[in-house]
């Protein structure tokens, strides 16, 4: 069984995997096939995949795919890798993913801690890539899916709609890990959006610079988005934003501080100038 097999393994070099540290091990081959499969995996893809632990997914994605980049953290688990995986085609990375490069690739997938689920949400809005299988707290994927006005619709919700069509694909039971979680957890799919709207051009523009201004961020989403029927012009642009009728409140506060109220207003004004 894999939880024998994972138990010895970690007992070998002297690990163990700690629930309160976000380490939980799937342990169910039928969960892990379950979360490759979703990532509609091809033999010819290089495969991200971030928080490996033990390997035991790490193992499925070799076995289907041309090369494996195992993206982890922690550095415990790191002698375990390599030696496991010392005769494949798998890439050990020692290294956050939220901070270091990331090399080229076709499809992610992942049980990544659950701590950092939002943060790579975020960073993944940058990234090219095919598709992203996930394991994802429940109560995150149904936030996900949730629509307008739904009790689970949040931020994250608006912003993540507009990168990336989600899908929810199956809960996986407690006892496919080791140890067992006390949070519910799903598999997710994220897919790339293509085809976006003008307004949805410039708001994923506009939440990419979190750390500017929304007034300053609105106007040069504008600029680079001309070429779908917004101005080309300072002198337009900034027009433009102060026919969207936002406070000032609003306008000069930092993208990444603004409220789901706000946010949504923002998107709001930018639709309804465009329909």
């Amino acid at each position: 069984m894999l939880r024998d097999q994972t138990l010895e393994l970690l007992g070998r070099f002297g690990l163990t995997a700690e629930a309160t540290l976000d380490e939980q091990q799937l342990i169910d081959p039928a969960a892990i096939d379950a979360l490759i499969e979703a990532s509609g995996i091809r033999p010819t893809d290089t495969v991200l995949e971030i928080g490996p632990g033990a390997g035991n997914i790490t193992a499925g994605l070799a076995a289907r795919a041309s090369k494996v980049i195992a993206v982890e953290k922690n550095e415990k688990f790191i002698p375990l890798l390599k030696e496991r995986f010392s005769d494949s085609k798998v890439e050990v990375v020692l290294g956050d993913a939220l901070a270091i490069y990331l090399p080229a690739f076709d499809v992610l997938v992942s049980n990544p801690p659950y701590a950092i689920t939002e943060a790579l949400i975020h960073r993944l809005e940058r990234l090219r890539f095919r598709a992203a299988s996930l394991v994802v707290p429940s109560t995150l994927a149904r936030a996900l899916v949730a629509n307008r006005r739904e009790p689970d619709y949040t931020k994250l919700t608006l912003e993540t709609r507009l990168f990336f069509d989600t899908e929810v694909v199956s809960e996986v039971k407690p006892e496919s890990y080791h140890p067992e979680p006390k949070t519910a957890t799903s598999i997710i799919v994220l897919r790339p959006r293509v085809g976006l709207k003008p307004f949805e051009a410039v708001m994923r523009r506009v939440l990419r610079q979190g750390d500017r201004k929304t007034e300053n961020a609105l106007r040069e989403a504008m600029i680079a988005t001309a070429s779908m029927g917004f101005p080309s012009t300072k002198r337009a642009v900034k027009q433009t934003v102060e026919e969207l009728g936002l406070s000032e409140a609003i306008l000069d506060e930092r993208v990444a501080r603004l409220s789901l109220g706000d946010v949504s207003l923002v998107y709001e004004k930018l639709e309804n100038r465009h329909t």
